[in-house]
Formats: C-alpha cells, structure tokens, sequence
C-alpha cells in the first residue's frame, strides 16, 4: 500500500492552493492595491538583473573553456610534432599541423604510435594506417 492515496494528494494540491491564495492575502495587506505594480517592477528588474548575470556568467566560463580548449590543442600538437621528431619552437600551430600532416606519412610506425597517443586519437589495436587517418582527421587541416 502506498504512503498517500488519492484523497491525502488531493487535500495536498488544495493545501497548495490555499497557501498561494494566503500569500497573495498577505501581499495586498502589507503594500496594498496601489503599491502592487511598483513591486511588480522592482521584482520585474530584479529578475532582468538576474538573468544578465546570469548570460555573463556563461559567457566567461564559456569563453576560458574555449581558452583552455586552445591551449590544450597546442599542446597536443606540440607533442605531437616532438613524437614526428619535429621543432614546435617559433611555428605557429597551423605550420606545425600541416608539418605533421606530411610527417606523419613518411613516419615510422612507433613515432606513429607516439603522436597518435599525444593527440588523444589512439586505440589499442588500430593499425598504423589507422591511425595515421585519425592523426590528420584530429589535426582539422
């Protein structure tokens, strides 16, 4: 059996509805008739305000995600290019990535390894033409 039947929920919704009816009571008692609109202003802003915050707030998180994305990828590509036995120092990350581009090709198979594991793109038991395709498909070039 369960702990509320059907009439307990009932009398709880119309609990509900008494308490709202209550509250709307009291509000109209403590600021009164003529008040009521101004109050619905101050709490109109202060939800305008809210909200604000609230996009900026996201914006900023989304932005220093956005940041740290960038700087994970630069890594990843620096350590990519070090297992192709390439110079990331002075290149940009666009040069570095179509550097390993053409590396990747002529790489030998455990170099291969190396970059695809420093992309993030390995998987145990891929073949070495594998994952030469995942390398340039994570690189976006």
């Amino acid at each position: 059996m369960s702990a509320f039947s059907p009439i307990d929920i009932t009398a709880q919704i119309e609990g509900i509805e008494w308490v709202v009816i209550l509250i709307i009571i009291a509000v109209l008692l403590l600021f009164g008739p003529s008040k009521l609109p101004e109050l619905a202003r101050g709490v109109g802003r202060a939800l305008g305000e809210f909200r604000r915050g609230k996009m900026q707030i996201e914006r900023e998180i989304s932005t220093e995600l956005s940041a740290l994305d960038t700087r994970d990828l630069r890594m990843r590509v620096e350590k990519a290019a070090g297992a192709l036995g390439l110079s990331a120092s002075g290149r940009s990350e666009m040069e570095l990535k179509l550097d390993i581009a053409r590396a990747v090709d002529k790489a030998r198979d455990d170099q291969v390894v190396s970059a695809a594991e420093a992309m993030g793109v390995y998987s145990s038991g891929a073949d070495v033409i594998r994952l030469k395709e995942q390398i340039i498909k994570a690189l976006n070039v």
